[in-house]
């Protein structure tokens, strides 16, 4: 006979296990609830009738080390006497499964937990559990959202934005975007909404309770325009009038280093008259180039002079270079005060008459959100935990091999950044740092 932990538990609602096999390659465990026990009608209150029993098959979690689990169910069959009692019959009921239903409620906690820890589809879990995959998922998503259902997520004070793709565009439809609102601090994903421009943002705001909206003292965004003008279209409404904006750094620095990997392609273009080749200087050092300074070491500062002598003929590229340092050094300072003459620097030199028309569209750039920049370096927020939550999103899309249908996206991305991954048990090493003789 078998035996394993998981048919432990039905005490605890109310059956027993009349035996335990093997058929077919699953394990069969028969329970029922225990006899001698007197019922009465809901309806007029009478002693109920016995009718006999009536198996039921449920689907369980899998047996340990991965074998399917079926649970029969004798279930009692039950009937009012009372002719005027418009109850007439009814089958016993219990916590092992709901009326009509396919999978055990264990089952269905198994399965959740694994959509949570992204360790499988609704169609791969479906076929674990040898059913369809509307039957899967019809018993997972109420059970999905109680879990990730309103109140999970408390006040916040710094509220990140960003958006990622849903579904990429092809010739009948164009590209699908969503946007994650997201703690700053704590990297909780608060909610999904379809659409990333500022009309999206303002409905998803006002379908909010006011005084969860209320509490957003920051709002932190990457540099687009849409997210900025709707949080200032809210000012003074659903938002607080002092809710201030702050543009992400990691997103400031990126479009710094667009701007020199724009300036060494053209430079490149215009002094080799083709595009980059293992051969040429400037794409040798193309990765050199956007490495931090501080991170160079005298191999790396030799190959970057010897490239730039060699394929910038106007000093173009070493000009992108230095302005992509002073915005870098903005963002290393002390106070928002020596941030803001660093952030003057950086603009005064991308504007100097000399420089490349790629640094005069950074300007540009830099002096639109100016005061979103020292907002960020005063209040220290930032959107480096928004785009971890992203990294999570990226693997849930990843797992169903993409969505078309936005409500189970949305649910399946609460789910698995609502709930912290499974832990598993640690074991000891059996092997040695540097061990004398392997397998």
């Amino acid at each position: 006979m078998v035996q394993d932990s998981s048919v432990v538990g039905f005490g605890a609602l109310g059956l027993e296990v009349a035996g335990v096999e093997e058929a077919g390659g699953e394990v069969v465990v028969r329970v029922q609830s225990p006899g001698g026990r007197a019922v009465f009608c809901d309806g007029c209150g009478i002693r109920a009738r016995s009718k006999g029993r009536r198996d039921a098959v449920l689907r369980d979690a899998p047996f340990s080390g991965g074998c399917p689990q079926r649970v029969v169910w004798n279930k009692r069959v039950w009937a009012c006497p009372n002719p005027l009692c418009a109850k007439g019959s009814w089958t016993e009921r219990s916590g092992l499964a709901g009326p009509r239903r396919v999978l055990t409620e264990r089952a269905v906690g198994w399965a959740v937990g694994r959509l949570a820890s992204v360790e499988g589809s609704v169609a791969s879990l479906a076929r674990q559990l040898g059913v369809a995959w509307h039957t899967m998922w019809s018993h997972l998503a109420a059970s999905a959202e109680r879990a990730a259902g309103g109140g999970r997520v408390g006040p916040v004070a710094k509220l990140g934005f960003d958006e990622t793709v849903m579904a990429s565009a092809s010739r009948r439809r164009r590209r699908r975007f969503i946007t994650a609102a997201v703690d700053a601090d704590t990297g909780r994903v608060v909610d999904v909404f379809e659409g990333r421009d500022a009309a999206d943002l303002r409905e998803w705001v006002s379908q909010q309770a006011r005084e969860w909206v209320r509490a957003v003292e920051v709002a932190c965004i990457d540099p687009h325009e849409g997210y900025r003008s709707a949080i200032k279209s809210l000012r003074g409404d659903r938002l607080r009038a002092d809710t201030q904006i702050a543009v992400d750094p990691f997103h400031v620095v990126r479009l710094a280093n667009e701007a020199l990997d724009r300036c060494r392609r053209r430079t490149q273009n215009d002094t080799t008259s083709h595009r980059g080749r293992n051969s040429d200087p400037l794409y040798g050092a193309r990765k050199l180039l956007l490495t931090g300074q501080e991170r160079l070491d005298d191999t790396g500062w030799d190959r970057l002079r010897a490239a730039l002598d060699a394929g910038d003929p106007y000093d173009e590229v070493a000009d992108c270079w230095q302005a992509k340092e002073r915005v870098r050094a903005v963002f290393k300072t002390g106070g928002p005060d020596q941030a803001a003459t660093r952030l003057d620097d950086a603009i005064a030199w991308c504007e100097a008459p000399e420089a490349a028309p790629e640094l005069h569209r950074l300007a540009r750039t830099l002096k639109s959100w100016r005061t979103e920049i020292q907002t960020s370096i005063a209040t220290g927020a930032h959107n480096g935990r928004t785009e971890a939550a992203n990294a999570r999103i990226k693997d849930v899309k990843r797992s169903a091999r993409g969505f078309r249908n936005f409500n189970n996206y949305r649910l399946r991305i609460l789910l698995a950044t609502g709930q912290k991954p499974g832990q598993t048990q640690p074991v000891t090493k059996i092997r040695t740092r540097n061990p004398r003789f392997i397998a």
